[in-house]
């Protein structure tokens, strides 16, 4: 088990656009990656495509606009977006004092991870690619090559009032990756079933409590991230505030 916290994540700068601070780095996981991601008062980011990962954001401060493919979707806290492959997409900063937040989840659609060993290797390689995308507000910017048009369609949804076990995005409309909403009462008690196809990344998105990951338990708070790794079973089990949980999942295997 991986439990990090934003505190203690490292953090980069992406040519003063945004900032992100890698919760669980690609070096860690089979195909699987997580951050948060800061984005500048006022700033209309980069239009951008990645044609081997799949992305989720779910936003926890701020607000703003998300542009996916052809649509552009209103943000605020509690909005879930889901991201295919391939498809041209950006963040857009609506409030001039305010950075935009959300939680970032990366499924990688193969073991390449896009040919770079970490988030940090990463960004090293495309940070004046993205400044040059948002100055032009053009994908193919910088040598960001041409908007390509992925086969799946970007979807919004938020946080549920008052569910547990609810579907954000499903296996069946992605390629690998999937997430759920967990809200568990104060004191209550929930199980995540261990499955070997699936590795997963347990985010708290309010609330407090223990979480338990095979044998391993962790005294959690809002903004905890928490790595289980596939054919692994976890357990929630929330404080006096109740706790909410999102759940990703990455497919590693279909068999």
């Amino acid at each position: 088990m991986i439990c990090r916290h934003p505190n203690h994540g490292q953090k980069l700068d992406v040519s003063g656009l945004n900032e992100i601070t890698v919760l669980i780095d690609r070096s860690e996981t089979e195909l699987t990656e997580v951050a948060i991601n800061s984005w500048t008062p006022g700033l209309d980011g980069p239009p951008h495509a990645h044609d081997r990962k799949e992305q989720n954001f779910l936003v926890t401060a701020g607000g703003g606009a998300v542009v996916i493919g052809a649509d552009r979707f209103p943000a605020a806290p509690g909005d879930f977006f889901y991201v295919p492959a391939g498809v041209v997409h950006q963040t857009i900063n609506q409030h001039p004092d305010r950075r935009l937040e959300y939680f970032l989840f990366n499924a990688f659609l193969d073991t390449d991870k896009e040919g770079h060993a970490s988030f940090a290797a990463h960004i090293a390689l495309v940070k004046h690619t993205r400044k040059q995308q948002a100055d032009a507000q053009r994908a193919d910017a910088g040598g960001g090559g041409a908007a390509i048009t992925g086969t799946r369609s970007g979807r919004k949804s938020s946080l549920p009032a008052a569910a547990s076990g609810a579907v954000l995005i499903g296996r069946a409309d992605t390629e690998r990756c999937e997430a759920l909403f967990w809200l568990v009462p104060a004191g209550g008690q929930a199980g995540i079933a261990a499955e070997p196809t699936k590795e997963q990344t347990l985010f708290v998105y309010a609330g407090g409590g223990k979480i338990q990951v095979g044998a391993e338990q962790v005294a959690v708070e809002t903004r905890h991230t928490i790595y289980v790794p596939r054919g692994t079973s976890c357990s929630l089990e929330a404080g006096p505030g109740g706790l909410q949980v999102v759940s990703f999942g990455t497919v590693v295997s279909r068999s």
